[in-house]
């Protein structure tokens, strides 16, 4: 046959990260989990945890549950904890949870309740066959009695 390959060829193939980003769409409620290889948006609201490699938070996005990512973009509303290398918290945004962190941008405007930790994630490369959200150590203990609610202003 023309187009046909064997098996052995199949697997040894990578596998290959979505090109397109997933959506919840702003008139979409959704309960539980949602874990993706690649990027997803939320327009609506999320209840339950999502694990992606990019999770972005629109405006009118919703999420009642933890953020776990390589890169995470707020623009809604988060109320749970946020675990990702790179955050971002833009303005108009509004988190109430613990954020980790090995780096951070919280614009003016941007409403944050939480503490904020910076860690160190063991950086393990993301292979084209594989999607990993590497563990954390965190740098300190955090005491949460001397943990002081942030509310950024312009």
């Amino acid at each position: 046959m023309l187009f046909k390959r064997n098996k052995k060829e199949r697997e040894s193939e990578p596998r290959q990260l979505p090109n397109e980003p997933s959506f919840v769409a702003r008139d979409t409620s959704f309960d539980g989990n949602i874990t993706s290889d690649g990027e997803i948006h939320i327009d609506g609201e999320v209840r339950g945890s999502i694990r992606a490699h990019t999770c972005l938070i629109e405006s009118h996005g919703e999420v009642h549950g933890g953020i776990s990512a390589q890169y995470v973009v707020v623009r809604g509303r988060v109320i749970g904890p946020i675990t990702a290398t790179q955050v971002t918290i833009q303005s108009g945004a509004h988190v109430e949870g613990n954020v980790i962190n090995e780096n951070i941008v919280i614009e003016n405007g941007a409403y944050v309740m939480g503490s904020i930790t910076r860690s160190t994630l063991n950086h393990q490369p993301l292979g084209q066959d594989q999607f990993t959200v590497p563990p954390l150590t965190i740098d300190s203990e955090v005491d949460p009695e001397n943990v002081l609610p942030m509310k950024l202003v312009k």
